[in-house]
């Protein structure tokens, strides 16, 4: 549920969408908040920053219950907020990171203990308010905050969720009224769009009257001639792409990336272009647990379904030099062949016809691997230096931490 419904049917929502917007004009700013609108709900708040608009989204009407505790508490920079809610068996958790909402949410007190853990990975040091029958405390099944992550910590003697007063600057709305909020009304978009119309109008008559005359044209110099086409350019621009040894030991630091998720467990691993896909399945953990880690990866890409989830990785490596060297591909063939027998054993390859391209041939290869330990691939990327080749596919699944799947691969040469 993201909507939490107090006692006097006051409605509070949680597991809010947020997104930080730096268009660059009303209309572009307007586009953007209409479209999130489309994907994350139609009740919106937004609030002006000084990096731009942040935007919240929402499925369900309400007052944000993130923002009023905050408020509630005065706005300190960084706080965590537990209050165990009428029911019993659910608790309200609201955390504050350097100034901006990190976490609202709804929890199940069984998972508390997981969504907290999860918080005390770094080392921010927070303002802790708690309220209500917690697992929290100083008993050996409960959970601790570690000092580092511990600026002060008190124990409430009354409800928050009940004494918050509801305040209009926090109640989600349409669109149109998120918009307006802003200051960009339709009666001021239409007087902006009249005085740039103006000034452009002026500026063109300005540019017309001083215009300067025209300096004579500068003497025709003629210059060398151009230089011959490259007969290997084509060859050259081929493998002045990221390497794949490179590629293969980025794709197993992603992989190792997605397994610091609790509760959460990598499944396969595939890569197109430059984008590397992690399929997770759900491993006693939740939706929070991935939604705070989310938080620190804010370049790495989510989707969730019911007990799993997808992240999109954008794989960074630099492209290599030109090369200077063009090899005959029936010598690179049988050295790669022997190679990565003798270093990369109980692998299956299979390797394609020859094809001519201008000056220069390729081969296609697959490698397939069966059960291999990440170490074991990084091996496969020691036998892949250096060669000119380069990486079309891979894909991979993953199970008990070992590794199978096939790179696909174009070794090119003379």
């Amino acid at each position: 549920m993201t909507q939490i419904i107090r006692y006097d049917d006051v409605e509070f929502v949680v597991l809010t969408y947020r997104e930080l917007l730096t268009a660059a004009t009303p209309g572009m700013m307007k586009r953007e908040i209409q479209l999130l609108a489309t994907e994350n709900g139609q009740y919106v708040k937004c609030f002006q920053r000084e990096q731009g608009v942040e935007t919240v989204f929402s499925k369900d009407k309400g007052y944000l219950l993130a923002e009023s505790v905050w408020d509630f508490f005065d706005q300190p920079d960084n706080l965590i907020y537990c209050e165990e809610l009428p029911s019993g068996t659910q608790a309200a958790l609201v955390v504050i990171r350097g100034g901006t909402v990190f976490l609202d949410t709804e929890v199940n007190m069984r998972n508390l203990m997981d969504e907290l853990m999860a918080l005390t990975l770094g080392s921010t040091a927070y303002k802790i308010k708690l309220f209500g029958d917690l697992p929290i405390g100083e008993g050996s099944s409960q959970f601790q905050f570690p000092v580092q992550n511990v600026s002060t910590l008190e124990y409430l003697e009354s409800s928050v969720f009940l004494a918050i007063t509801p305040k209009e600057e926090y109640a989600l709305g349409t669109v149109k009224q998120a918009f307006a909020s802003l200051g960009y009304t339709g009666i001021a978009l239409k007087k902006l769009t009249v005085i740039v119309a103006v000034l452009a109008v002026l500026g063109l008559i300005v540019w017309y009257f001083m215009e300067p005359s025209a300096p004579p044209p500068p003497p025709v110099v003629q210059g060398p001639p151009p230089p011959p086409p490259d007969p290997y350019a084509a060859f050259k621009q081929a493998l002045m792409t990221p390497a794949p040894d490179a590629i293969l030991q980025n794709l197993i630091s992603t992989l190792s990336d997605a397994y610091t998720i609790p509760g959460w467990t990598p499944q396969s691993l595939a890569l197109a272009g430059s984008s590397a896909t992690v399929s997770l399945s759900k491993d006693g953990g939740n939706a929070g647990i991935l939604l705070a880690w989310k938080r620190n990866h804010p370049n790495v890409q989510m989707n969730i379904n019911t007990g799993t989830a997808v992240l999109t990785y954008t794989i960074q490596v630099t492209s290599r030099p030109t090369p200077e060297v063009i090899y005959k591909l029936p010598d690179l063939l049988a050295n790669f062949y022997d190679e990565l027998n003798a270093k990369f054993p109980g692998s299956t390859v299979t390797i394609g016809a020859i094809t001519k391209n201008s000056n220069y041939q390729q081969s296609a290869i697959n490698i397939s691997f069966t059960n291999q330990s990440p170490d074991s691939l990084m091996v496969l990327a020691d036998v892949l230096k250096g060669l000119p080749t380069v990486l079309s596919t891979a894909a991979m699944t993953v199970s008990s931490g070992l590794i199978s799947g096939q790179l696909t691969r174009q070794l090119i040469g003379a």
